[in-house]
């Protein structure tokens, strides 16, 4: 059996399948004893692959995370090799591994593994699908979802009467940790309160909330999640933020209001409308279940009070019949790469634009604003799709020339980077031959034991077979221009599809744009010059001639075209 170490990414220009052992375990799980753990499970799969003979075995594992959702980041990689064919075998501990959501597992089952032929095998349930359709399968996919659903119920439950017992159901926020004596209380932590009193005097003696927020980056210190991590009273998250000490107006408002700093605990202030749903949405003020005195106070009532009335009565309000912008989530900053928000003047909604949010937060990692105006952005993308429609329809076979060339580049570019790749590995080759050659001197000259030699020979011998087989997929040259021009073909679907329109949506938008890149403005010789990358699905960033009238009827006469077409 070979273990494979390269991530989901590397696989995908290799020239293999293999197979994909997947790993899950819950909160819920956890109860149910070891039996469900991570490293159980992982011992069980192992095994069965090695008596078995799978080869080219991949492990995924989300650890922590619900069978009620799909949304999980090992099983999204492994759904992506899936669906590029990179997958013969699945390998699960149990159906309920895969999840608990019956109609979602049903689907993954029933349809999606095998249009992939894919080989999905339950060692524990017995699901062998390459012997025929498990009769009693769709009944365990049913009993997995209601056990998440009864544990779901049962953890409600639980939470309303820790709660009604005077307990808070939520983890301690900044300031806070728990009680040595009683893990469900709250005691307060004398390093991050000292922080939230800070906070607090500087609040009372004026100062803004960004301002507060840039003397806390300045002094380099701890945002609360890290904090929290670093301290052991939370695990990190999976995602890790900008920058440890990027405190922003938000965290500082987030302090700044909450009630549990005066001794206060508040529960129930969000719900989520199902045990399948994550999302969790806010609570009324009248459904919230507020415990005065659970805990020591940080902060005195009174400078609380003073606090709450410096924000004012006055709550932003987003304006009635503003909807989300059709652009939001396309366009992303040249400079830091983060998302450009969408914004608007709340005297006039109709004055849109987009600009950085790192800029607007003031964090110090974007010094641009790349701010550009809805109407600009509407105007300059409907104009570009138009003229890449129009070029594509009448001149399918320079278009797929002209997608070819320009990736072949960039592919240029990529083979560059493994070959000299491939010669740093070629480079430790020779050197572990080496070194394995003086263990066996040494070994003979009886400066190193028999047990020693083994030990250390196996490990060199185990990076030497890994390095020979990334070296042997190196090796092998990618034929991207044939990818590239399957690619250019399937865009010329879409592009038939909407060879005429006359106003840009969000299902045009969603069909051809990949993500927008928008450059800050410059000023060159007297003008101001602002750039826009588009990169389309499936041929990326292209430049396509914009046709002008005269040349349009040039090129319509020495390719006999008799078709006649709108240059904007």
């Amino acid at each position: 059996m070979q273990l494979i170490t390269a991530s989901a990414e590397e696989i995908l220009s290799m020239d293999i399948s293999i197979t994909a052992l997947y790993l899950r375990l819950s909160r819920e799980d956890e109860l149910e004893g070891e039996s469900n753990s991570i490293s159980n499970q992982k011992t069980l799969l192992m095994n069965y692959a090695s008596k078995n003979g799978f080869t080219n075995v991949k492990i995924f594992i989300d650890d922590g995370i619900s069978g009620v959702t799909f949304k999980r980041k090992s099983f999204k990689e492994m759904y992506s090799l899936i669906e590029a064919n990179k997958v013969s075998t699945l390998i699960v501990k149990d159906m309920s591994r895969l999840g608990r959501n019956y109609l979602e597992v049903g689907q993954l089952s029933e349809t999606f593994l095998p249009v992939h032929n894919v080989r999905l095998i339950t060692v524990n349930d017995g699901v062998y699908s390459d012997k025929g359709e498990d009769d009693f399968a769709p009944f365990r996919n049913i009993m997995n979802e209601w056990y998440a659903k009864d544990m779901s119920r049962k953890m409600r439950s639980t939470l309303k009467l820790k709660s009604n017992q005077g307990y808070a159901i939520g983890h301690p926020p900044f300031g806070y940790t728990y009680d040595e004596n009683d893990h469900k209380k709250w005691a307060i932590d004398p390093e991050s309160s000292e922080i939230v009193k800070k906070i607090y005097d500087m609040r009372t003696k004026g100062q803004s909330l960004n301002k507060i927020a840039l003397e806390l980056r300045y002094n380099k210190v701890l945002i609360p999640s890290m904090y929290a991590a670093k301290k052991g009273y939370r695990v990190a998250a999976i995602k890790s933020p900008r920058s440890e000490y990027l405190w922003t107006h938000g965290i500082i408002r987030k302090i700044l209001t909450n009630q549990s700093y005066i001794g206060d605990i508040v529960n129930f202030k969000t719900y989520s409308k199902s045990f399948k749903l994550k999302q969790r949405l806010e609570n009324p003020q009248e459904k919230w279940t507020v415990i005065k005195g659970a805990h020591p106070a940080i902060i005195d009532l009174e400078t609380w009070d003073k606090i709450q009335k410096s924000f004012g009565n006055v709550k932003f309000r987003k304006p009635k019949n503003i909807e989300k912008n059709m652009f939001a989530g396309y366009l992303k900053c040249s400079d830091c790469g983060a998302n450009l928000n969408y914004k608007f003047t709340h005297q006039n909604p109709d004055n849109s634009y987009f600009s950085c949010r790192n800029k607007r937060e003031n964090n110090g990692i974007c010094q641009k604003t790349h701010h550009i105006r809805v109407d600009v952005l509407t105007k300059i993308v409907r104009n570009h799709i138009l003229n890449i429609v129009q070029f594509a329809n009448l001149f399918e076979d320079e278009f797929v020339k002209i997608v070819i060339d320009e990736n072949y580049r960039k592919v240029q570019k990529i083979h560059k980077q493994n070959q000299e790749k491939l010669e740093k590995m070629q480079g430790r080759e020779k050197e572990l031959d080496i070194i394995i050659e003086k263990l066996f001197e040494e070994k003979v000259l009886g400066n190193l034991s028999e047990e020693r030699f083994l030990k250390m020979s196996k490990k060199y011998e185990e990076e030497q077979v890994s390095l020979k087989s990334e070296i042997k997929n190196l090796e092998k040259i990618v034929q991207e221009e044939e990818k590239h021009e399957m690619n250019a073909d399937e865009f010329l679907k879409i592009v038939r599809k909407y060879s005429n329109f006359e106003e840009l949506n969000p299902e045009i938008l969603r069909e051809f744009i990949d993500k927008i890149i928008v450059h800050h403005r410059e000023n060159i010789a007297g003008e101001t010059v602002q750039k826009v990358e588009i990169f389309y699905k499936m041929i990326g960033h292209v430049k396509i001639p914009n046709i002008k009238k005269e040349k349009l009827e040039l090129l319509k006469k020495s390719f006999g075209i008799k078709k006649r077409i709108e240059i904007v």
